[in-house]
């Protein structure tokens, strides 16, 4: 069956993955998004040491995934680095220190509602007419 009759019997975007693939979305989602930023910064900054780039990554995983989700945050920012990275099993460690010491602190949380509302507010005003 080609995509096209397919497209005619079916809206596929009407349908949404679950559970694993669900997972295996988002984090491919966020991975892509990572390494498009990775290139951003210049080539001798060692952002797998840097917390400033894991607080980033946690604070993207925590706003893309829900309770539902049913995932260990902690261990999606472990999988994301061991896949940017190659980190080898005392790095994890650490890296899973870290994001405890993140957490601990309350540094890792939600982007605001506010924030959220001010940045749709603006996009609307600013698009043209």
């Amino acid at each position: 069956m080609s995509v096209d009759r397919l497209a005619s019997k079916v809206n596929v975007d009407l349908i949404n993955p679950k559970n694993n693939l669900l997972k295996v979305q988002k984090f491919a989602d966020i991975l892509a998004l990572l390494k498009q930023k990775i290139v951003e910064y210049p080539p001798n900054h060692i952002l797998k040491q840097c917390n400033e780039f894991l607080l980033f990554v946690c604070k993207i995983v925590e706003e893309v995934i829900v309770k539902s989700d049913k995932v260990n945050k902690k261990e999606f920012v472990i999988d994301l680095f061991k896949q940017l990275f190659s980190l080898s099993e005392p790095e994890c460690k650490l890296l899973g220190s870290s994001v405890d010491f993140l957490w601990s602190n309350g540094l890792i949380s939600k982007i605001k509602r506010s924030k959220k509302l001010w940045n749709l507010l603006k996009k609307v005003v600013s698009k043209p007419v």
